[in-house]
């Protein structure tokens, strides 16, 4: 039986009014992903990558179509239950690490866990776990200071993996490392992916976008799959 999908986009658009202009940034966007695929999007800038993230990321919503995750209608949802949503059941990774330069690697992974109500005394063992998981168990005293820019870039997938999310949402994971940390990064993914999480990256680097099983592309505000 095939699976239930995780996220699906009926017909989901999104515009912008810009005093008398108006700038559709996402057209007609259909697209679904079920638990456990890997996906790419790729395009150049301005082709409503991001729209189309943030939307999918509950940090934005759409003015058209309709966004089913896990099966719910979003557009219905209290902005209480879309942030409790992206806490329980969303991961984010983005090009900047965003870590705390004066905390340990633990406690920055702990960070994630301030919002989704973890009690307190499951917060640590959670965050070394994940850190043991990225390989990072060695460095989980350090400060971020101390790591290369892969190893940063494990600390924020370590981060967004703690709180067991249904799908890891990546903006550009790659774009500040060099090509050995890019290739450690994406071994990373894979290993995650083969774990059963929903992987889903966004990229202008073909190299990244070919390591997934799918790979989509936008250009004008059109999401389209490749034949």
């Amino acid at each position: 039986m095939n699976a239930a999908p995780l996220i699906r986009l009926e017909g989901v658009g999104r515009r912008f009014r810009s005093g008398t202009i108006e700038v559709e940034a996402l057209r007609d966007a259909h697209l679904e992903i079920k638990p456990g695929e890997y996906l790419s999007i790729v395009g150049p800038s301005g082709s409503g990558k991001s729209t189309l993230l943030n939307i999918i990321a509950l940090l934005d919503r759409q003015t058209s179509g309709v966004y089913r995750f896990e099966g719910s209608v979003v557009t219905e949802l209290s902005e209480g239950y879309r942030t409790g949503l992206r806490a329980h059941r969303i991961g984010f990774v983005f090009q900047s690490f965003h870590l705390l330069a004066h905390r340990t690697v633990t406690e920055n992974v702990i960070l994630s866990m301030l919002y989704n109500r973890l009690p307190p005394k499951e917060r640590k063992p959670r965050a070394r776990a994940a850190l043991e998981r990225v390989g990072l168990s060695h460095r989980a005293d350090f400060r971020p200071g101390r790591l290369s820019g892969g190893e940063r870039q494990r600390v924020a997938i370590a981060r967004a993996i703690a709180t067991g999310p249904a799908i890891l949402i990546c903006d550009e994971p790659t774009g500040n490392l060099d090509s050995a940390s890019t290739e450690s990064v994406l071994d990373l993914f894979d290993e995650l992916r083969s774990d059963g999480l929903t992987l889903l990256v966004v990229t202008h680097d073909p190299a990244v976008s070919a390591r997934a099983e799918r790979t989509l592309q936008m250009h004008d505000g059109r999401l389209s799959e490749p034949s």
